[in-house]
């Protein structure tokens, strides 16, 4: 199968080659100079009327995409109910709305890298950009601005701009294509509302600078209007020094002209898009175009039939010599593509494709220290986040057990206070485990064991534990001190609210190939409104405001760290779970993999 590419490929080069000098040579020999030159004219014309059209066709998709991008945003519920009716909707819900549109514009944003800019924008000042660290510039007036004006003339139509620097953002001053549209396909009384979008202008220009017509030719694009919307020479032509024929562009939509100036004469191709108005032009110089064409004329008219054999020859060993490096470096990029970075491309030459190789190699190489640093900087995050969660708990521990000591203390209670303080040096010394992030559950079910004893010795007849383990998890392996926060959970919103006390059971063992602990009390229970928020992330900082009061805020914080420092250990599929009915108790389940003593993932 590679044999068959690689002689197809030196086949193609060569009988093309030779097919191409043996047609040129006939040509030239039979034809008048005069007639060669209108060939080479004409062929020059359509070969350019091609590379504009297809620069205008790569044009098109990107508006295309623009257009796409400002319809997905223009029929966005959240978009339609923000910019609709803002002055029917709450502050919490104009909070929610804002921060879901500025997900989805991020969302898009991120589809591709040559969009800078996704704005919304209204006359009464509401401004939504897909990044919202972006700061705006306090000293333009965004609703004056042409692509504020010109979307609001024609609501419901996208409208492109010419490339033009935007300066909406604060400190970046970038050159872009600009698409605008409103948001509503009619202007509501309370004024417009404008979607814009920006496209780097360097997508533009990569895509047309690229394009070469000769030692001297070029391509640049106008506007409807007449506008420079490229040209590689644009700042001369803004400052005056250079003049182009604009206004005969604008006159010929879809054809050729000629002109003749102190420069020579030059050929005009126009290609107009029908989505944009904008007029892309191919710039040839006719001198260029005859001289290289009489060059091979006088060639092939003296020494057709040599020029051939050599021809075919030199095709054939430079096809040769061309594909076999370039076969080669293909098949490394394909190990690459299969994940395979351990490789060094074989391809040595100081020309091109030997530069490319080394290219190659290097990239390869990178990529590879790129990843070897992610995984160790991924790997450090992922521990410090661990301790991290791990010490918020810590404090928490010591807090309500040094509460129940003073209180025995303050009642003179010595031998409770021996035994309380005995439990805490337990419960300390499990705690730090040598720095250990996994334990055995059978020194968890000691340290919450430690942890009960001691509040019971502080509620008395108002607390009662049992503990019942399944024998076959004791030597398993869980994450410390994820049983303690739900134990005091259960305590102060359970059975410290209900008359006469209750009882908190621990169990343990093992469920569909998973460990699940459960801790459940006969408290008040929890109502389903608690049960939702008990885990979602606290956004307010400031002081506790809720019925929960200090212990509330605190029990949240420790269950949430418990299911936090599960998932991010063990994956999403674990945790918490609560199930309760209110006013007759509540279960908490513990969800964990099988972890064995040395750390390795086991089968039930």
């Amino acid at each position: 199968m590679k044999r068959s590419k690689s002689r197809g490929i030196q086949t193609t080069i060569a009988l093309a080659f030779a097919a191409l000098v043996l047609a040129t040579a006939l040509i030239m020999a039979v034809l008048s100079f005069s007639f060669t030159q209108d060939a080479v004219q004409r062929s020059s014309r359509e070969y350019t009327e091609q590379l504009v059209t297809q620069i205008q066709t790569n044009i098109d998709s990107y508006i295309a995409h623009m257009r796409n991008i400002a319809e997905v945003v223009q029929v966005n519920e959240q978009v339609q109910r923000y910019f609709g009716a803002a002055p029917e909707i709450t502050p919490d819900e104009e909070r929610e709305l804002r921060r879901g549109i500025t997900n989805f514009l991020n969302s898009i944003s991120r589809t591709r890298d040559d969009i800078s800019l996704i704005l919304l924008a209204s006359e009464d000042g509401r401004m939504i950009a897909h990044d919202p660290t972006i700061e705006t510039n306090q000293s333009v007036d965004i609703t004056e601005l042409p692509f504020f004006l010109a979307a609001s003339r024609q609501p419901g139509s996208a409208v492109i701009s010419s490339s033009h620097v935007q300066n909406i953002v604060e400190g970046r001053y970038r050159w872009v294509i600009t698409l605008s549209r409103t948001i509503h396909d009619e202007v509501p009384a309370g004024g417009a509302s404008v979607l814009l979008v920006d496209l780097n202008f360097s997508v533009i220009n990569d895509l047309v600078s690229r394009i070469s017509l000769g030692n001297r030719g070029y391509l640049f694009i106008v506007d409807s209007s007449g506008g420079i919307v490229y040209h590689p020479r644009q700042e001369l032509i803004y400052s005056d020094l250079e003049q182009e024929y604009i206004e005969r562009v604008l006159e010929t939509p879809n054809d050729s002209f000629t002109v003749s100036d102190a420069k020579g004469d030059r050929i005009y191709t126009v290609s107009t898009s029908e989505r944009t108005g904008w007029r892309i032009v191919g710039v040839n110089y006719a001198s260029e175009m005859v001289r290289n064409r009489r060059l091979i004329g006088r060639y092939y008219t003296y020494s057709t039939l040599a020029f051939v054999v050599v021809a075919l020859i030199t095709s054939i060993l430079i096809s040769h010599r061309l594909s076999r490096p370039i076969l080669r470096l293909r098949h490394s990029m394909q190990a690459v593509e299969q994940g395979n970075f351990d490789i060094s491309v074989d391809v040595s030459g100081k020309n091109e494709i030997g530069d490319l190789a080394r290219d190659f190699t290097i990239m390869v190489t990178q990529i590879r220290e790129l990843m070897r640093r992610n995984a160790e900087e991924h790997e450090q995050k992922r521990k410090s986040e661990l301790l991290a969660l791990q010490n918020q708990i810590t404090p928490h521990f010591l807090y309500n057990t040094l509460d129940s000591i003073i209180w025995m203390a303050e009642g003179r209670q010595h031998e409770n206070v021996v035994t309380t303080v005995s439990a805490l040096a337990r419960l300390l010394r499990l705690s730090v485990s040598k720095g250990d992030e996994l334990i055995s559950i059978h020194d968890e079910i000691e340290h919450i064991r430690s942890y009960l004893t001691i509040q019971k010795l502080r509620y008395r007849d108002r607390l009662d534990f049992s503990i019942d383990v399944d024998e076959t998890v004791m030597r398993l392996r869980a994450p410390k001190v994820i049983l303690q926060p739900l134990v005091e959970n259960a305590i102060y919103h359970g059975i410290k609210n209900k008359e006469g006390g209750g009882r908190v059971a621990i169990s343990a063992g093992l469920h569909a190939e998973r460990v699940v602990l459960s801790v459940s009390d006969d408290g008040v229970g929890m109502s389903p409104e608690r049960m939702r928020c008990v885990l979602e992330p606290q956004t307010d900082s400031g002081p506790q405001t809720t019925h929960e009061g200090l212990n509330g805020s605190r029990s949240r914080v420790g269950l949430r760290n418990v299911h936090e420092r599960i998932q991010l250990y063990f994956g999403e599929e674990f945790g918490l779970t609560f199930r309760s009915n209110n006013g007759s108790g509540t279960i908490v389940d513990v969800r964990l993999p099988i972890i064995g003593q040395q750390g390795d993932s086991l089968h039930a």
